[in-house]
């Protein structure tokens, strides 16, 4: 009886990419490339500033998405784990059979 917790924390990890999978938030923005600022000309690091606002936005969108799907997943888990305590504890009261 005591692995039984063990096996419901597994399922529970196991059915988190599933509640993700719910709200699907794709891949990060490509990786912005940067000039280096030792040897990039003006040009460079102007066109660069132009970039990264559009860049910081996509990635705070796909970064709060994340952070959401967690939430909804860490729910789902409690979820799932307080019932599982409560059924256990129901099936241990019971009178010998």
């Amino acid at each position: 009886m005591k692995f039984l917790p063990t096996i419901v924390f597994a399922a529970a990890t196991l059915a988190v990419p599933a509640i993700a999978a719910a709200k699907d938030c794709g891949n990060p923005p490509p990786k912005l490339s940067l000039p280096n600022g030792a040897t990039a000309s003006a040009d460079d690091m102007k066109a660069t500033q132009a970039k990264f606002p559009p860049y910081a936005a996509q990635m705070k969108t796909f970064l709060t998405c994340l952070s959401e799907q967690m939430k909804a997943g860490t729910a789902e888990y409690t979820s799932v784990a307080d019932d599982w305590a409560k059924q256990q504890k129901i099936f241990k009261d019971q009178p010998a059979k």
